[in-house]
């Protein structure tokens, strides 16, 4: 029998395919409507979870766990992650438009990452109530943001710098995340 042998034409290799679809750029509209998708998609994920008023016992929950004077008031969170997701996007955004390299899938994994922590921290926290459990995510999300920050700098200055905020929030949860834990316990 003998080997498989594709046609011949532009591309005389399955190998020499796969290289040009490799590297390809993502187009501008795929790569704002997935970005866009993936951080809706984390977003909502995270917000069935939180204290708010569509949550009454978790709210209540929340309210009577002992916070360390730095926390801050539940409008500045939602404020601040508002801001938060549409630099995600536009950092997502970047980076799939960007030529294929090892440097961007390293970086867009490190992305995923930071959306995975997004969506599962609220439901570890909130549905679990898991404060120690929570701590390892944000702790996660540090790791995950500043080695996307790092990767992405590799890739595209503009969405590495729009990573910055994410790696600085995320540091400070994690620290609130432990006086939580630590006055809780």
């Amino acid at each position: 029998m003998k080997p498989f042998r594709p046609p011949a034409g532009d591309y005389a290799s399955i190998q020499t395919l796969r290289q040009a679809l490799a590297d390809e750029r993502l187009r501008a509209g795929a790569a704002a409507l997935f970005s866009g998708a993936a951080v809706a998609t984390a977003a909502v994920v995270g917000a069935r979870s939180g204290p708010t008023p569509t949550h009454p016992k978790t709210a209540a929950w929340y309210a009577r766990l002992r916070k360390p004077p730095f926390t801050p008031p539940g409008a500045a969170i939602g404020a601040a992650w508002t801001v938060l997701e549409g630099l995600l996007w536009f950092s997502g955004y970047r980076v799939l438009r960007a030529p294929a390299s090892t440097s961007r899938t390293v970086a867009l994994g490190l992305w995923s990452l930071s959306l995975l922590g997004l969506g599962g921290f609220t439901w570890v926290l909130f549905d679990r109530k898991q404060l120690g459990g929570a701590l390892g995510v944000t702790a996660g999300m540090v790791a995950s943001s500043a080695g996307f920050v790092g990767a992405a700098a590799r890739v595209d200055k503009a969405a590495a710098l729009a990573g910055v905020p994410l790696a600085l929030w995320v540091s400070f949860a994690t620290i609130l995340q432990e006086e939580l834990w630590r006055r809780n316990d």
